[in-house]
Formats: C-alpha cells, sequence, structure tokens
C-alpha cells in the first residue's frame, strides 16, 4: 500500500436505497419496503405505472457505475482496495454482501450511505442491514460507517457549479428551488436533526453559487394521514410565482443520483402541477456518477485526510 491508500485487507461498502429492476420485482420489492407486508394488488399497479412513466429506475445502473469509478480511483491511491455494493431494499442486500465482503478476505469495511445526509431515519434502516451482515459471516468483519458527509467540498461544488451553470442558461428573475424528501414531522420531534443538516447544505450551497433568488422546499411527502415536514415545493412554486417569478429551477439538493423521486415525484408531478398553475418548470441534472461525488466518497472514505465525514 503506497501512502494515502487504505490498509491491506480493507474493503469499502457503498450503501444505496436500492430499487425494482422490472415488473416481476415489483411485489417482493415492495413488501421489504413496507417491512414485510404483502402490498395490495392496487399498490403494485401503481407503482408498475410509475416506473413505466420514466423507464424504470436507472439507480443500480448509476451505481453500479460509481463503484466502479470509485473502486479506480482508490487504486490511484495504493493498493488494491475492493468496493462493494448493498442496498437496503432488493438486490445485492448489504447484508449479504457484508460475508461476500469477508468470504473474499476483507476483514475490514469503510460502509458509506449514497445519502450525505445523517437522519436516523435515513441511517437506521443501513445499520440493521449492517449488523444482520457481519452476524451471518462466516469469519469476522468489521464495518465502520462513515456518514455526515453534507457539507463535503465536492458534495458543494457539484451543486454549486449545477446551479449556476443552469441559471445562465434560464430567463433572468429565475427562482432556484432547492428541494429535498420530506419525512413524517413525528421524526422531527423525537429529535431528528435531518431539517437542520439540510439547512446547513442549502446555505453553504446558496452562499457559494449566490443565485439571486432561490429557496428551499421539501417534496415526495408520502400519501398517509400524519403530517409531514414543510412547505412543500409546490407550494412555493406558486408563492415566487406570484411574486412575479414564474420561472423556476429545481435542484434536488437531497439526492445524489435520479430515481423514482426525481424521475416522477418532480418530472412528471410536480412538473405538471407547475404547468397547471403557470410556473415553468427546469431541473438542474443529478451528480449520479459525476467526478465531483467519486471525489467526495473518496474523501470521505479515506477518512481524516477529508475530515469527519469527509466535510469541509
Amino acid at each position: 500500500m503506497s501512502e494515502g491508500g487504505l490498509p491491506d485487507g480493507t474493503g469499502v461498502l457503498l450503501l444505496g436505497y436500492g430499487s425494482p429492476a422490472g415488473p416481476a420485482d415489483l411485489p417482493g420489492y415492495l413488501s421489504e419496503v413496507l417491512g414485510g407486508r404483502a402490498p395490495s394488488a392496487e399498490m403494485v399497479e401503481e407503482y408498475r405505472r410509475r416506473y413505466e412513466l420514466i423507464g424504470w429506475s436507472p439507480q443500480l445502473r448509476i451505481i453500479t457505475s460509481l463503484r466502479a469509478k470509485l473502486e479506480s480511483r482508490l487504486a490511484r491511491d495504493g493498493g488494491a482496495s475492493p468496493v462493494f455494493l448493498g442496498t437496503k431494499h432488493w438486490s445485492p442486500h448489504a447484508a449479504d454482501t457484508i460475508p461476500e465482503a469477508a468470504a473474499a478476505g476483507v476483514r475490514r469495511l469503510i460502509a458509506v450511505p449514497l445519502s450525505p445526509y445523517a437522519s436516523p431515519w435515513i441511517l437506521a434502516p443501513y445499520q440493521r442491514a449492517i449488523e444482520a451482515g457481519r452476524r451471518q459471516a462466516k469469519s469476522p468483519i468489521d464495518v465502520e460507517l462513515r456518514t455526515a458527509w453534507h457539507t463535503n467540498p465536492h458534495w458543494i461544488a457539484y451543486w454549486t457549479k449545477a446551479i449556476h451553470r443552469e441559471l445562465g442558461r434560464a430567463p433572468t428573475g429565475t427562482v432556484a428551488l432547492l428541494s429535498a424528501h420530506s419525512l413524517p414531522e413525528r421524526h422531527r420531534k423525537s429529535g431528528d436533526p435531518y431539517p437542520e443538516i439540510l439547512a446547513e447544505t442549502v446555505r453553504r450551497i446558496a452562499e457559494a453559487a449566490t443565485p439571486p433568488f432561490w429557496d428551499f422546499a421539501y417534496q415526495s411527502a408520502g400519501n398517509t394521514t400524519e403530517p409531514w415536514l414543510g412547505p412543500d415545493i409546490t407550494d412555493k412554486m406558486v408563492e415566487w410565482r406570484d411574486k412575479g417569478h414564474p420561472e423556476q429551477l429545481v435542484a434536488p439538493i437531497g439526492f445524489v443520483f435520479e430515481h423514482l423521486e426525481v424521475l416522477y415525484d418532480l418530472d412528471h408531478v410536480v412538473k405538471a402541477y407547475a404547468t397547471e398553475h403557470g410556473v415553468r418548470y427546469r431541473r438542474v441534472p443529478m451528480p449520479n456518477d459525476d467526478e465531483e461525488i467519486v471525489e467526495a466518497l473518496r474523501s470521505v472514505v479515506l477518512g481524516p485526510a477529508g475530515g469527519p465525514g469527509g466535510s469541509g
């Protein structure tokens, strides 16, 4: 191992949410999301419609590319550190990947969620999967979960450049609406720091990108009777339209790559709402497997060299 590389016997585990590859996967996938309960036929059909509208999720293709790019990038630091993929839901399950890594001779895994936000709501399923995977492994393996890369300089840099570029192509007066997934208010009341974490990321992006007009809103609230965090992005769209800013650019800073919450919730549902209400919708391209994200993940993996969680 050369200076700056990972020690021998150390690997990396990238953790993603997971998605169905096609219609045959939907019932099983939705059952996992529902905690083991079987989805209704109506629910399966509704999600089939949504996924078909977006041509099914590109999530696995994107994170597979990220895995390969990160492995190649780490190799340039010295050694040959393997990078694995594991998901909360569906294949490849994190709980299955960890025993596979142990069988391949990995003694220590640095696990990095492909969400930079260290909210218990996001992290708890990964923590459970890691413990399950360690129990199933036939040889001892240590797994260190590295989180909270929401202020990583490369993460901020991607959004800063992308927002600045897209505003340069948009009409004068365009509003940049930064968005993230909502969550039930009960999580906030129980002490989840998610809103504060997001606020810090939004502040850094806004300070760096300096959009003349910008705001933050939540998206993708669940269809339940309990209250979810707001304001909702559609309310903010109407508010800015009424201020004389119908041109609006959505930047989904709550996500790393394209999936249902971006391609359907935003590009179909929110866009249709915007059109109906006199708002001209644009969206910033997602980071996906951009080199800035590869560098962000590298700095998280290498630990102290990038600061706690790879943060700036």
